[in-house]
């Protein structure tokens, strides 16, 4: 049975005008009826929609043309229940501390060290003069053990460190086993679904590439992981380009490090290995994360601002040559 509700993704801050309408942000999911949306008009809607934010829980009108189509709501199959809380011991009583406990159920935290993006920059740019274009196709999932002297390094202040002693399969090595001791997923839990989803119901390379960017854009991604993630598939990108851009080699970049960046429980829980890979290579393809786009008047105003200081400069010009 098909769905009678479809979702949009808010690509532009709106601040509400009138009573009946509901503000949104760059990455809220809206949900509305079809029979709200005109018929045929589902993906390109041009007039206001009436619907639910998903992240507020407002209803009411916003204007279609901040938003974006994303498809109708799927019915996901239940999550499966987590073990049960322990209970809480008593205070001062003996046993297990309470801190210990606890661990169990701490919420996963998804901004990564304020560090990480240097980090990775710095090992990085040692790859990129060494020529990296077989390094990650050769060490492939067994890639060589991450030396001792390198894991002391990646603690210290990256400027401090003289990256480009190490030779290349070790720093492919190493740039792998520092993703994967990150504390938390490159990839968070709150935009994994979405991207999941992307890369198994859009076919065309492009239009999927386009939606896995606005999703990673999403304020529920932290800056220090858009970092990572920028420049790490702009660097994976310049690698595919230099080993003649086959899409065999994407793919096989996409596996070599979908592993550290969809870390568990979600890759383990889920089994969608090689939809985790297909996100990968898909940003790989379409050139890696871009910086993101301005909002609907921002570029208007920023053109017609420099077309008035050029028109400025002009009468300047002519008022020069009449006087001299």
């Amino acid at each position: 049975m098909g769905s009678d509700r479809v979702q949009y993704r808010a690509l532009f801050d709106y601040h509400k005008e009138r009573a009946e309408d509901i503000s949104l942000q760059p990455g809220d999911l809206l949900t509305i009826s079809k029979s709200d949306c005109p018929e045929g008009d589902e993906k390109s809607p041009r007039g206001w929609l009436h619907g639910v934010n998903e992240r507020t829980k407002e209803k009411g009108d916003f204007p279609g043309t901040y938003v974006e189509y994303v498809g109708p709501v799927r019915m996901l199959p239940p999550t499966p229940k987590l073990r049960p809380r322990p209970v809480p011991p008593t205070p001062g009583a003996a046993g297990q501390p309470a801190a210990a406990l606890a661990q169990v159920d701490l919420p996963e935290t998804s901004a990564l060290p304020d560090q990480a993006p240097a980090v990775l920059m710095k090992i990085i740019e040692a790859l990129e003069k060494k020529g990296a274009e077989s390094l990650y196709l050769c060490a492939g999932h067994q890639s060589a053990p991450c030396i001792p002297e390198f894991k002391e390094a990646l603690d210290l202040e990256s400027n401090s460190v003289d990256w480009e002693q190490f030779d290349g399969p070790v720093l492919v090595s190493t740039l792998k086993w520092y993703l994967n001791k990150l504390p938390s997923p490159v990839i968070p839990a709150v935009i994994y679904s979405d991207l999941i989803t992307a890369a198994q119901e859009i076919q065309n390379l492009e239009e999927c590439g386009h939606q896995l960017r606005k999703i990673l854009e999403s304020p529920s991604l932290p800056q220090q992981n858009w970092l990572v993630l920028h420049r790490l598939t702009q660097h994976l990108c310049k690698v595919w380009k230099g080993g003649g851009k086959s899409p065999p080699m994407a793919r096989q970049l996409g596996e070599a490090l979908s592993g550290v960046l969809f870390k568990p429980p979600l890759s383990s829980a889920d089994g969608n290995l090689e939809l985790q890979s297909k996100v990968i290579e898909t940003l790989i393809m379409v050139g890696g994360i871009q910086e993101m786009q301005s909002a609907p008047g921002t570029l208007i105003l920023l053109n017609l601002g420099v077309g008035v200081c050029y028109g400025v400069m002009a009468v300047g010009f002519i008022w020069i040559f009449i006087h001299r």
